[in-house]
């Protein structure tokens, strides 16, 4: 069994729904969100490899002119990288886990963790990746990725190290991803944040609709599915979501038609 199975990622049994037996909310009452990596694109073996089809762009365009802006990405990635992917879009943005937030364009940064404490456990793991050509060390605002899809023998030696220095520092966590082990602070979450994001007035009364693959992505998820929303899980991993597709065509196929 691979590391990332046994932290959650294991594959089902389970049929994989087809987009067409999942029924969405009225456009008209729902607030849409989305996570980038696995459920809007399709995961690289980089970070920076990743290709987005044009129908991402178009999609969302779309789904911004019939949810009046209610639109937003709740992403591990930086909000200056989902720019850097899709510089047309316009509406809300969750970036490192919550850790930033582009509101009505507007930037802003949770500042309750320590800075100091970040900058050191991404020089940490910067010397611990460059031991080994297969490690991808990925430094984000609040925190820091390591990638071992191309050495998924060497998962476990990944574990260990970033385990030791959660334990080291206080403040911050483990989080396992979809091969790769984040050190982040203890006060940021995408559901933390998308509970924060729903609290807007134009937000507060809408159905939410979640669509994500990660493990980061379980607690937003059964966050919305609380509020009565639609929780969809990309992949087969295990999850609390009510809904499944097997991968990002398959979402992009279901919204293209809830919105047509």
């Amino acid at each position: 069994m691979q590391y990332y199975q046994m932290t959650g990622f294991m594959q089902q049994d389970a049929a994989v729904a087809a987009s067409d037996g999942i029924a969405l909310p009225d456009p008209a009452e729902a607030a849409l969100f989305l996570d980038f990596d696995g459920s809007l694109v399709e995961i690289a073996a980089r970070p920076q490899d990743v290709v987005v089809d044009p129908r991402v762009p178009n999609l969302l365009s779309r789904a911004m002119d019939r949810l009046d802006g209610r639109v937003g990405l709740v992403s591990g990635r930086s909000i200056e990288a989902l720019e850097h992917f899709l510089p047309g879009f316009r509406g809300h943005m969750i970036g490192t886990h919550g850790a930033e937030f582009r509101v009505d364009m507007e930037w802003s940064q949770v500042q309750d963790f320590d800075l100091d404490t970040v900058a050191r456990l991404q020089r940490l793991v910067g010397d611990f990746g460059a031991l080994r050509p297969e490690f991808l060390v990925e430094p984000k605002p609040s925190g820091v990725v390591l990638h071992y899809r191309q050495a998924e023998e060497l998962g476990g030696v990944a574990l260990k190290f970033m385990e030791a220095l959660a334990c080291a520092a206080d403040g911050f966590k483990l989080q396992p991803a979809l091969m790769a082990y984040e050190l982040k602070p203890d006060c940021v979450g995408k559901d933390v944040a998308l509970k924060r994001l729903l609290a807007r007035p134009d937000l507060m009364d809408t159905v939410p609709i979640y669509a994500g693959d990660d493990l980061t992505d379980e607690p937003a998820l059964d966050l919305v599915q609380g509020r009565g929303g639609a929780a969809i899980k990309v992949g087969a991993a295990e999850t609390v979501a009510n809904h499944r597709l097997g991968g990002p065509d398959d979402l992009l196929d279901l919204l293209e038609d809830w919105l047509a």
